[in-house]
């Protein structure tokens, strides 16, 4: 347990790997009734597609990022590493309130109890983060916090979609619900995913790639966060006939970096080359968006769910498959490679889950070959022989010795 304790990827990495697994595992069982006619559709206490939204926006991903940003930002800040009493109380609190929300599935009040609990843990991370940042430096070193003071506004945002969320279950209101969902995807996930991605995956790409320039313009990381926030203030809003604006900004704008971080040479190295592949679905994920904001504004309609499972499965998933294991070999002494020949296989059947989703809304196939099911199987199939993988090594000390 020591060694569990002993560092904030830890303790975080695990609530997250046990959520990317409860999280498909209802989705798998409560689709196997709706979609594949395995069963009666089973009545849960809330909408199942609610508790979905909550789990995939709020309970799967932030442990993940939480883990990571309490492990490098301060390094990024030159602030100390975060003590146990920083870290703990908000994993300790983010465990419980998403235990209660499972217990939701039966008893609906618990649900919405979780989300706010969960949301204690959240606002105790979300300021150790903030004493990182603002951490008093000598007065002839200013170091770079602009991708800092991003992220500490991202999670400003998710805290409150988290809320908001949160007493939209509690008091059964749809709109409440879904203005969680537009502040923790476009206030939160999209913007922390991709601020990260602006910081490390120039510096990642340098260390591997011979004759490599650094491109890392601030003024595209904000146009891109602008368009992030302009698209979920036009839907909160509800003035969705410009929706494509800033979708096809933001979609350009993330190939471009595509090409400039050359995702084409990145395949030398396998662990590199997830960040990338990740990335591209990004820009897939907007331009989907962006065709079909564009088709309801010219009266029509086009690819329903598509876009989103491009940013959730395609991005997101792949994105910490990649980001996640890096760092959990790195920082448990191992070498970075060793991701070459476990991951990476992963990874690329990992591929076929995002692809399945979306075709899943062109092509709707009745019983055990609808595709939204088996995408759902794809996914926890990857994710347990993933968790089987790394999970361990959350407990175990460090091969090298060393403290972490």
């Amino acid at each position: 347990m020591r060694n569990f304790l002993s560092a904030p990827h830890r303790v975080m990495f695990a609530l997250g790997a046990s959520q990317s697994l409860l999280a498909m595992l209802f989705w798998v069982v409560d689709l196997g009734g709706r979609y594949a006619g395995l069963y009666s559709p089973l009545g849960w206490a809330l909408p199942g597609i609610w508790l979905h939204g909550a789990v995939m926006l709020f309970g799967l991903f932030p442990p993940f990022i939480f883990g990571f940003l309490m492990t490098a930002l301060p390094k990024w800040v030159s602030a100390p590493a975060l003590e146990r009493g920083r870290y703990l109380p908000a994993c300790a609190a983010m465990a419980l309130g998403w235990g209660l929300f499972w217990a939701g599935l039966a008893w609906a009040p618990a649900a919405g109890i979780g989300l706010l609990t969960a949301g204690l843990g959240w606002a105790w991370g979300l300021h150790a983060l903030w004493r990182a940042v603002t951490w008093p430096q000598p007065q002839a070193f200013v170091p770079d916090r602009s991708h800092a003071w991003a992220l500490l506004v991202a999670l400003l945002l998710g805290l409150v979609g988290q809320a908001v969320y949160g007493l939209g279950l509690l008091l059964h209101e749809a709109e409440w619900v879904r203005a969680g969902i537009v502040l923790g995807l476009w206030g939160c996930l999209l913007p922390v995913f991709f601020s990260v991605s602006h910081r490390m995956l120039p510096f990642f790409t340098s260390a591997v790639l011979k004759h490599y320039q650094l491109y890392r313009p601030m003024s595209l990381l904000w146009l891109i966060l602008a368009c992030f926030g302009a698209h979920g203030l036009l839907l909160l809003l509800s003035w969705t006939g410009a929706l494509w604006v800033p979708d096809l900004v933001a979609a350009a704008t993330v190939f471009h970096f595509s090409w400039k971080w050359q995702l084409r040479r990145s395949f030398v190295a396998p662990m590199l080359a997830m960040l990338h592949a990740a990335t591209l679905w990004l820009g897939i994920g907007l331009l989907l968006f962006g065709i079909q904001s564009l088709a309801t504004a010219l009266g029509g309609s086009f690819g329903g769910l598509a876009p989103l499972h491009a940013l959730g499965v395609g991005y997101f998933a792949s994105m910490v498959l990649g980001m996640v294991t890096r760092v959990t070999l790195g920082h448990s002494g191992r070498a970075i490679q060793m991701g070459d020949e476990t991951t990476w296989p992963l990874f690329g059947l990992f591929q076929a889950v995002p692809l399945l989703r979306l075709a899943g809304e062109f092509l709707m196939l009745p019983g055990l070959l609808n595709l939204s099911w088996l995408a759902a199987i794809g996914w926890l199939l990857v994710f347990a022989l993933w968790v089987r993988r790394h999970g361990a090594m959350y407990w175990r000390p460090r091969p090298d010795g060393q403290p972490g």
